[in-house]
């Protein structure tokens, strides 16, 4: 991933703008896929393939990051605020990138808003921060996740919508 990255991105100005340019490569040139890929789906295999789903997106994003010495760590959560047209509610995984001494949050899946998120657990990859893990054979279902927005002391609601910048997690 190093010589990708640093044939497509190393010519760039360190900073937000570097990371920027690589969260918007990964959502341009990968497709959202379902059933593309597996939990053994590496971000070599993802950018081979150009299909994935929200997971493969972070992976192959931080991939490209770290290979650029960019800090970058896998976050999984929930995608309040997403287009209804994608369905319920659901699990999300996502990408934060440390510039500048905060942490900032990028989509490079490109299908949910940053500002909805809600972080369920951040880690190295999805390993780290799996829903669950099962051993042997289990009958799922599709989970149900209900979310409601609670207005802010003045009574405004805040709905989430996308932004032109990364969301900055303050950390």
């Amino acid at each position: 991933m190093k010589d990708i990255a640093v044939k497509t991105f190393g010519n760039l100005a360190q900073g937000y703008s570097r990371v920027q340019a690589i969260k918007d490569w990964v959502t341009n040139h990968v497709c959202f896929c379902n059933n593309t890929s597996t939990e053994h789906t590496t971000a070599v295999d993802t950018y081979l393939s150009k299909a994935g789903v929200c997971r493969d997106f972070a992976h192959l994003m931080i991939a490209l990051c770290r290979a650029l010495n960019i800090p970058a760590r896998f976050v999984t959560g929930i995608d309040y605020g997403s287009d209804p047209i994608l369905g319920p509610t659901d699990f999300h995984a996502y990408v934060e990138v440390y510039l500048g001494g905060h942490w900032f949050i990028f989509d490079p899946s490109g299908i949910a808003i940053p500002m909805g998120f809600v972080r369920l657990g951040t880690g190295r990859d999805a390993a780290d921060t799996a829903i669950a893990t099962i051993f042997g054979s289990v009958r799922g279902s599709t989970p149900i996740v209900s979310i409601k927005a609670i207005p802010n002391a003045q009574g405004d609601l805040m709905i989430p919508q996308h932004v032109a910048n990364a969301v900055s997690t303050g950390d």
